[in-house]
């Protein structure tokens, strides 16, 4: 196979390099920007997709995601190439794989309009072959690209400032603003030696919309009633209601009370948070042959899909030890996706690469695609692959 010639204006490192390092660069013509994802075998599939640091090329900013276990068993790799800048650009690309003596194991190109936040997915490859073109453990992606603009000597006029909208700070500078509130709230801990509960100030209109159960409690009234709660810490029902006004809880504070946040979370309907906090305690939280059983029951009493799929990757990797716990207490659904997921296991990796379609995506896959869509992302596996499908079929009517 013929690549176009480029000279290579960047290089572009994700993760840390071997100590050898894994180079090739190409010169003439076409741009050319090496992506090297360090140590891509052991990259963990529990975090989904992997994102390169921005690079510039033919006068744009971009940035190459890796989805580095997808499909059935995680036996596909899919690369996407997005164009982050502010403006589309149409252009020729080819992206390549390539070895340690230079040669080319796989190459994508065509000609494309990059539209701005729209990745173009230029890989759908089976995992085997990616792992037989590492180099020292390192998987290159070389991206070449030109224009219509020869070399892009034509510089990009400088971007115009303009302001960010300012609603978003407008709402959170309401969050707990008494004067402005319509609602009290009183929070008190089972805990608390005192009961003496926690007053939180806020808008119902609010609710209705970023915490559905929360406000559905909330009804409008003529009077100055307060809603108590009495079986929620103070402390998490803040941060409940903080994001719900648009706020970032810390990474620190996630990871910490991940699963006090799922609970008061799914109970009043803020999907993000639930979200956001479910893949904090994914990332962070050790699964173990003595908690699985454990964190399989929680996943599902919650609609955890992420956590559900990261315990099913733990039974069908550790299968001989899981073989001697006990399922008794759990569910007749979940075994069933256990004895599918040890199935799927069991059958050859040629049968989970050529499957397609929504059956063989990975949870955040799924999750992706049915925000996109504007769909909830709050469901079952199963569920969301429903959804996806329905979605499909009307599209094509």
């Amino acid at each position: 196979m013929t690549l176009p010639e480029a000279s290579c204006v960047a290089v572009v490192n994700l993760g840390t390099p071997p100590a050898s390092g894994a180079t090739g660069v190409l010169t003439k013509k076409w741009e050319c920007v090496a992506i090297r994802v360090h140590g891509f075998r052991d990259l963990d599939a529990r975090r989904g997709n992997y994102v390169s640091s921005r690079f510039r090329c033919v006068g744009r900013v971009w940035e190459l995601e890796v989805y580095p276990r997808e499909g059935t068993r995680g036996s596909m790799v899919k690369i996407y190439l997005g164009n982050i800048d502010a403006h589309y650009i149409e252009a020729q690309y080819s992206v390549s794989i390539e070895g340690n003596d230079g040669a080319v194991h796989h190459d994508s190109e065509g000609s494309e309009t990059f539209i701005p936040d729209l990745p173009l997915i230029c890989y759908d490859i089976q995992r085997t072959k990616i792992l037989e073109a590492l180099v020292d453990g390192t998987l290159v992606v070389q991206v070449r690209m030109c224009t219509e603009v020869e070399d892009g000597s034509q510089p990009l006029p400088p971007k115009p400032f303009v302001a960010d909208n300012p609603l978003p700070q407008l709402v959170l500078g309401q969050f707990m603003d008494e004067e402005s509130s319509d609602l009290t709230i009183e929070v008190t801990s089972e805990l608390s030696a005192t009961g003496t509960p926690t007053n939180f100030h806020a808008h119902r209109f609010i609710l209705r919309q970023c915490a559905s159960a929360l406000g559905d409690l909330c009804k409008d009234g003529e009077d100055s009633t307060p809603v108590r709660i009495s079986d929620d810490e103070p402390k998490i029902f803040r941060h409940l209601l903080y994001y719900a006004y648009g706020g970032k809880i810390d990474d620190d504070e996630l990871k910490e009370s991940a699963k006090d946040i799922i609970d008061a979370a799914d109970k009043f309907g803020v999907v993000g948070l639930k979200l956001e906090a479910e893949a904090s305690y994914v990332s962070s939280m050790d699964i173990t042959i003595d908690n699985v059983i454990d964190n399989l029951l929680y996943a599902d009493a919650k609609n955890c899909a992420l956590l559900k799929e990261a315990v099913m990757d733990f039974l069908v990797r550790h299968k001989k030890e899981a073989k001697k716990l006990s399922f008794v207490n759990v569910p007749g659904s979940l075994m069933t996706d256990l004895l599918a997921a040890f199935d799927m296991d069991s059958s050859d990796d040629n049968a989970g690469a050529g499957s397609s379609g929504f059956d063989s995506m990975r949870v955040c896959t799924l999750r992706k695609l049915l925000h996109e869509k504007g769909l909830p992302i709050d469901g079952s596996r199963e569920a969301m692959i429903a959804l996806l499908r329905e979605h499909s079929e009307n599209s094509d009517v």
